[in-house]
């Protein structure tokens, strides 16, 4: 099979130059799913509400100028309010030539993420669109319909796994709390796999609730791994389930947690699909409110497979764990349209499952596996 390659997944890894001491924007576009520009918002002069550019730049002493009325280092990034309408910004360091970055005028209320690489800093975008092509058989008729689906970028950090005192009603799996380290880059699946992208690689769909955009389920997780394999031929790079670490890790907002004991909400209903809100069935893909780190889905509406057999927690810290103790059971997280509690809908609630369960509200979502 012809493989499909997409163009992002090959500029992540781009260096830039290595000789010439110049910073390069790398990145610059509007993240609808960050509300900061709205919930931490500045007023310019005239009480007119700023735009926010959030400046990845691995440097200690930038400095900003352009049509700046706040500019601030902020949990690992610096936070550049702007005037709305505004379209360059100029970068300073001590180490390095000003940069001079110009973009389309920026609206007040809006957050947008701006990438800023030294030489020789490698690159990794913070999301990915995943295109996969139509295709038509030999008369021309087409036979998939073009399917695309995004992958957002994880940064690393430290978290504490398990039962922390927000997950109110915790079971005994959840313990102990343990300290996790993710100690390395990784993209996760936006959304949880649609059964538009599960029929164009698999060509079938044995979802209940048919509809394209709907999450795939009546799926086990010995199929996903062939879903996978046969998704890592079309695109040339490796696909794989999270791991139970990775999952939760994401779900609780990464390195920027707010602690809520749903995934973006303390409040189940802006979030989850569960079945007092459900009508009984699942619903389309980013219909509820995203987390912390721009993820939909993540409580509620399918349950989804981790590669880890289900052990039980070490009781020290760990980095980047998988549960590798075999047993017959794997993960699952999250919880789904039929969970009659909203307990099942906690970030540290954990089931287990065996390969060949097959339900319909238990689904997946995809790492890119950037390990070589």
């Amino acid at each position: 099979m012809k493989k499909i390659f997409f163009a992002a997944v090959l500029l992540c890894f781009s260096l830039c130059s290595l000789y010439a001491q110049e910073l390069t924007m790398s990145d610059f576009h509007v993240d609808s799913s960050d509300l900061s520009a709205q919930v931490h918002q500045v007023a310019d002069l005239n009480g007119d509400p700023c735009a926010l550019i959030k400046v990845g730049l691995t440097v200690p002493d930038a400095k900003f100028e352009g049509d700046i009325v706040k500019s601030e280092y902020k949990d690992g990034e610096y936070w550049v309010y702007l005037i709305g309408g505004s379209s360059w910004l100029t970068i300073k360091t001590s180490d390095f030539t000003p940069l001079r970055c110009d973009f389309e005028s920026v609206k007040s209320k809006s957050t947008y993420i701006m990438t800023v690489t030294k030489p020789g800093e490698n690159f990794l975008k913070p999301r990915i669109t995943v295109d996969l092509k139509p295709q038509a058989n030999i008369i021309g008729v087409q036979t998939k319909k073009p399917v695309s689906f995004d992958l957002l970028l994880v940064k690393p950090g430290m978290f504490k796994m398990g039962a922390t005192p927000e997950q109110q009603n915790a079971d005994k799996d959840e313990h102990p709390v343990h300290w996790v380290k993710i100690t390395k880059d990784f993209y996760m699946g936006e959304t949880e796999v649609t059964q538009a992208l599960w029929e164009y690689v698999m060509d079938s769909n044995p979802s209940t609730f048919k509809d394209p955009n709907k999450p795939v389920e009546m799926v086990t997780w010995d199929e996903c791994q062939v879903f996978l394999s046969k998704l890592s031929e079309l695109t040339g790079v490796r696909f794989r389930l999270p791991t139970e670490a990775e999952w939760e890790y994401v779900a609780r907002g990464g390195n920027k947690t707010q602690l809520t004991q749903y995934s973006g909400s303390a409040n189940v209903d802006e979030v989850g699909w569960y079945y007092p809100n459900s009508q009984n069935t699942t619903h389309a893909v980013k219909t509820k409110k995203p987390n912390e780190l721009g993820f939909y889905d993540m409580s509620g509406n399918v349950w989804e497979f981790c590669m880890d057999y289900k052990n039980e927690y070490p009781k020290g810290e760990v980095s980047d764990p998988v549960g590798s103790k075999a047993d017959k059971n794997r993960v699952r997280r999250g919880g789904a349209w039929d969970s009659e509690s909203p307990d099942n809908l906690r970030v540290a609630f954990r089931r287990r499952v065996e390969q060949d369960t097959r339900e319909k509200g238990l689904g997946l979502r995809v790492v890119l596996d950037l390990s070589k």
